[in-house]
């Protein structure tokens, strides 16, 4: 300020003395030996003024750089002290505020968008995403973050179609990143998006982000509920997806138990009975074993001896042994059906194998029998 009032009042002075010196300009005469200069004293006056703003303009320009240094310093300073601010009041949760102080004195460069990135998450969380998009917009960084970042924001607002949306966009801009792959998975799950589920999931095998009965268990899941859908929407398409899943897969006991009792319920038995053969064979599972008691073929006595086949490995089981019992009862080997039914009886006082009995005995025509097994499936032995 004090440097322009010296400015004008020299201009002033200028003005005011070319002014009276119009009347009489003067002159003045300059001398060193032989050497004489003269001029007017206006003139003289003038180039004076001139030759003070040319020493000026060269004193500025010699200190420009280091001025600018210096701005430059003073600017980055308050700039980071804007930053360190901001952080803190957003730990704090004051959005607001910590919106306004991002803002100010933002940083130059790349750091730019640690201030852009700080408002736009105290954007959203005042429910301002109009102004938080605004702010990414003006990022200077990779497309990566961004995109990551929206995600994330998107996530928690609970806008999932476009969270998933931006996922999948930072999902193909960095397909082995650890953080991308856990958001996207969690919402494959929530959006019950299991097609995208299962392409991904054999991506994951060298990731440590799932163990692989997490991996095994959400490929379960995803299979179980695109099967229900497709039976629920349309079953004719079952056969299709079933067998597009691996086969390693389907064979898992909660897989083929659900696509089997669609056969069963459809009178596909001829593909029931060798798939739940064949996944007894992969994995000896109690509840398989009832289902295959239940498949209806037309060569009874050819189940019987697969059945059969099992006690060599599972003699005392339970429900091996109602299967058979079942399967014998229906083929009318009443005998047959009595053995095995009454060693499952003494392993166990199931329910099921009474039924069974009280059936039997019906069929063989003592009733009296068949009412006192009947009743102890209901209430149980107690007179054993």
């Amino acid at each position: 300020m004090k440097k322009w009032l010296i400015a004008l009042f020299l201009l002033s002075g200028t003005v005011i003395f070319i002014l009276f010196s119009l009347e009489d300009p003067g002159f003045i005469v300059i001398g060193r030996g032989s050497w004489t200069v003269e001029t007017s004293l206006s003139a003289f006056f003038i180039a004076l003024i001139l030759a003070w703003l040319i020493i000026r303009l060269l004193e500025i320009l010699w200190h420009l750089p280091l001025r600018l240094f210096y701005n430059h310093s003073i600017r980055q300073k308050k700039s980071q002290e804007s930053l360190i601010r901001g952080l803190l009041t957003l730990i704090q949760g004051e959005w607001k505020k910590s919106e306004q102080i991002f803002l100010k004195n933002i940083s130059l460069g790349t750091l730019s968008s640690l201030h852009y990135f700080g408002a736009a998450y105290a954007a959203y969380q005042q429910k301002s995403p109009s102004r938080a998009t605004d702010y990414i917009k003006k990022l200077n960084c990779p497309a990566m973050p961004i995109a990551l970042f929206e995600a994330k924001l998107q996530l928690q607002q609970q806008n999932l179609p476009t969270a998933l949306e931006k996922a999948e966009i930072a999902h193909s801009l960095a397909p082995k990143n650890d953080e991308i792959l856990s958001i996207l998975i969690k919402l494959y799950v929530q959006l019950a998006e299991w097609q995208a589920l299962l392409t991904l999931l054999p991506k994951m095998r060298k990731s440590k982000i799932l163990s692989a009965e997490q991996r095994q268990h959400l490929e379960n899941r995803a299979n179980i509920a695109l099967i229900h859908h497709t039976l629920r929407k349309n079953p004719t398409q079952a056969a299709k997806i079933w067998s597009q899943i691996p086969k390693v897969t389907r064979l898992r006991p909660d897989l083929v138990k659900i696509y089997v009792e669609h056969l069963i319920s459809s009178g596909d038995a001829t593909i029931a009975e060798p798939l739940l053969r064949e996944a007894l064979k992969y994995q000896w599972d109690v509840d398989l074993l009832s289902l295959y008691g239940k498949v209806e073929t037309t060569n009874t006595r050819q189940q019987i001896n697969y059945a059969e086949s099992w006690l060599k490995h599972h003699d005392s089981d339970l429900v091996l042994l109602q299967t058979l019992g079942h399967l014998c009862l229906r083929n009318r080997l009443w005998d047959k059906a009595q053995e095995y039914l009454e060693k499952s009886a003494k392993l166990a006082h199931s329910p099921q194998t009474y039924k069974l009995l009280g059936d039997l005995s019906v069929k063989k025509g003592k009733q009296l029998q068949a009412i006192d097994y009947y009743q102890r499936g209901l209430i149980g032995d107690n007179q054993a």
